[in-house]
């Protein structure tokens, strides 16, 4: 009874500083993207160009550099994701099978699939056509990937877990393989105001991923 009258009162508290008295301030995501708008991730090697923004989708161009690790293994619970490349192979890790992607072939995962997109070749691999995002997601994705860059141990401190909790709970919809993904939105519900509160932000107007 203690722990939950303690917990009630972190959260009701937490979430009274971080939604109400102290909100982050955002731009209009709906209005943020404009043609031609670059960001990418020098630790994934992966480049995101901006087509357009309509409807709630944002349209990239997407270049997959050689060698390129990708992102880890993760998963969208909310959007499924279509692959198709104009050049190239691209090596495709769903649910623990590599599949190969090469020009004239389509490859849906459907949303809650884990996967990881790599590039094993010497090939700079760019997508056929335009990659759709949900523009939430592209908007928290220039978010991570401009963190990922500025702090190299990004992924291996504790620190990770609170900016991560913290992007997740905004709207960040991209989870690891493991826990499961109720879970891991339910660490994201609990750690938001103590990552506020230790300085974390979920935007971050100077760091964009901008390249």
């Amino acid at each position: 009874m203690y722990l939950l009258l303690v917990l009630g009162l972190y959260l009701s508290i937490g979430y009274l500083f971080h939604a109400v008295i102290f909100p982050e301030k955002k731009p209009d995501i709906s209005q943020y993207f404009k043609p031609g708008d670059v960001f990418m991730s020098k630790q994934e090697m992966v480049k995101q160009t901006v087509v357009k923004q309509e409807n709630g989708i944002v349209y990239c161009a997407t270049a997959i550099e050689p060698f390129a690790s990708g992102p880890p293994a993760h998963i969208h619970p909310d959007f499924d994701e279509v692959f198709e490349i104009a050049n190239g192979e691209l090596s495709m890790w769903v649910n623990g099978t590599v599949q190969k992607i090469r020009p004239g072939e389509s490859l849906t995962i459907p949303r809650g699939t884990p996967h990881k997109p790599f590039n094993e070749t010497a090939d700079t691999i760019f997508t056929k056509g335009t990659v759709a995002f949900p523009e939430q997601f592209a908007f928290y994705l220039k978010q991570v990937y401009g963190v990922m860059d500025r702090d190299p141990g990004f992924g291996k401190s504790a620190g990770t877990m609170f900016q991560m909790a913290l992007f997740n709970h905004a709207g960040f919809s991209s989870y690891l393989t493991g826990p499961p993904v109720m879970m891991q939105r339910l660490l994201s519900f609990l750690l938001t105001p103590a990552a506020r509160l230790m300085g974390y932000k979920s935007y971050y107007p100077d760091q964009t991923g901008q390249q």
